[in-house]
């Protein structure tokens, strides 16, 4: 029996093609790198510092100055501020009123009220030093009240018609109470009272015995 030859010379033919396209492509596969690629350089930032309990600490913004100004009001006080009535006066004095010599003489400025006040806001940043007094009778006659120009809104009270403003004034702070030996001090009383008082308590019993 015979055997064909021509499927084996077949053979060796369809190997080499595919050894071929093998062979192309590994020539145009692009191989990966052989090392890693190097990381990015970081890039500086601004560093917030934080407390150890986690909140971050914010500059502190300064605060700005407050205007110079007097409310005043024909009502009477509120609890907080002055309560709704006609407005007597709203005044604004210069941002220099505590190196101006209108506002700094020993009198200060005296004013004349288009009536009479019964409350007044009076507003001021705490290095003016500005403070007004209050009087019942015209040209500043008869002082009935002081009013300390304060960075909040107080409501200052009274029966006024004129008012003496001056500013620039030096705000003393009374030295701490040095209590330094005050405890180990005791009062004793004199040998002489007791013994007096001995003698007086004797006599008494002695008294009270005989009877």
């Amino acid at each position: 029996m015979r055997i064909a030859s021509q499927p084996l010379v077949q053979l060796p033919l369809v190997l080499l093609c595919l050894a071929g396209l093998t062979a192309s492509r590994v020539v145009n596969r692009e191989d990966p790198p052989l090392l890693p690629p190097e990381p990015d350089e970081p890039v500086a930032a601004q560093a917030t510092i934080t407390s150890p309990n986690g909140t971050a600490h914010a500059p502190a913004a300064a605060t700005p100055p407050i205007p110079i100004t007097v409310k005043l009001f024909a009502s009477s006080p509120g609890v907080r501020t002055c309560r709704s009535g006609s407005r007597l006066v709203n005044m604004v004095l210069p941002p220099n009123a505590s190196s101006d010599p209108t506002f700094t003489t020993a009198g200060g400025q005296c004013y004349n009220l288009p009536g009479t006040a019964q409350c007044g806001i009076f507003m001021a940043n705490k290095a003016d030093g500005c403070e007004a007094k209050l009087f019942r009778g015209e040209r500043c006659a008869h002082f009935v009240n002081l009013a300390v120009f304060l960075n909040e809104a107080r409501p200052v009270g009274g029966y006024f018609t004129s008012m003496s403003i001056k500013c620039g004034v030096k705000s003393v702070e009374p030295p701490p109470l040095n209590l330094g030996g005050l405890g180990a001090q005791t009062h004793k009383p004199a040998k002489g009272k007791d013994a007096r008082g001995a003698r007086t308590v004797d006599s008494a019993m002695g008294t009270v015995g005989e009877g």
